[in-house]
């Protein structure tokens, strides 16, 4: 079972709420948060935490803490093997998807107008090939991108690996000899969200958050 949880940025937090939420985490992560030079990244960085907190007690994972933390060579988060989670957060989404049992890596992507052209390199012919032949180009460009983020998430290296040479059809892709699925986040018109695991149609438990 994977828990996916998301909030919703609409209004600022009130200061005495974002103080209170600050002061439940480890004091080396609000010095991060607090050197955000706008109040919409240190908000969405803190959501972010708090969500992976209350994931896990939600899945009754309680012995486990933020000063937990560890970091790989790419600078993933990670606690340990028995416990998968992923943050992701643009436009006015934040979301956290953790697992006991499966891998996941999830995106969200804020639909805004680019210059496709500049993003080609992401693709390879077939791919792009379906973006520009679709009738909503840049929603197919969007699902993508999200797609291969989601991907890229989960195996934690960034663009460290060319997103050109992922390939993904009919929402699968073949990592290492290992299939990996993916699946879409429903949220609002405006964003785009996916999620990539290593099981076909996982269950997944959505559920909104507040603060």
């Amino acid at each position: 079972m994977i828990y996916l949880s998301f909030y919703k940025q609409e209004n600022r937090l009130a200061k005495a709420s974002f103080d209170q939420l600050l002061q439940s985490i480890p004091i080396h992560l609000q010095d991060k948060i607090l050197k955000f030079r706008n109040w919409q990244d240190a908000e969405r960085s803190l959501a972010g935490k708090i969500m992976l907190m209350r994931g896990l007690r939600h899945i009754g994972r309680n012995e486990y803490s933020l000063n937990d933390l560890k970091y790989s060579e790419f600078q993933k988060p990670f606690f340990d093997e028995s416990i998968h989670f992923n943050i992701s957060h643009s436009g006015n989404y934040i979301i956290c998807a953790i697992s006991e049992t499966n891998q996941v890596g999830v995106d969200v992507e804020e639909l805004n107008e680019i210059p496709m052209d500049d993003f080609t390199n992401l693709f390879d012919n077939r791919e792009w090939e379906e973006v520009i032949s679709a009738e909503n180009k840049f929603r197919a460009f969007y699902t993508l991108w999200t797609k291969k983020e989601a991907f890229l998430k989960l195996i934690g290296c960034g663009l460290n690996q060319p997103l050109n040479e992922v390939a993904i059809l009919n929402n699968r892709l073949i990592w290492e000899n290992k299939e990996l699925f993916l699946s879409e986040i429903a949220l609002d018109s405006q964003h785009i969200a996916y999620l990539c695991t290593d099981v076909i149609s996982p269950v997944v438990q959505v559920q909104e958050i507040h603060l």
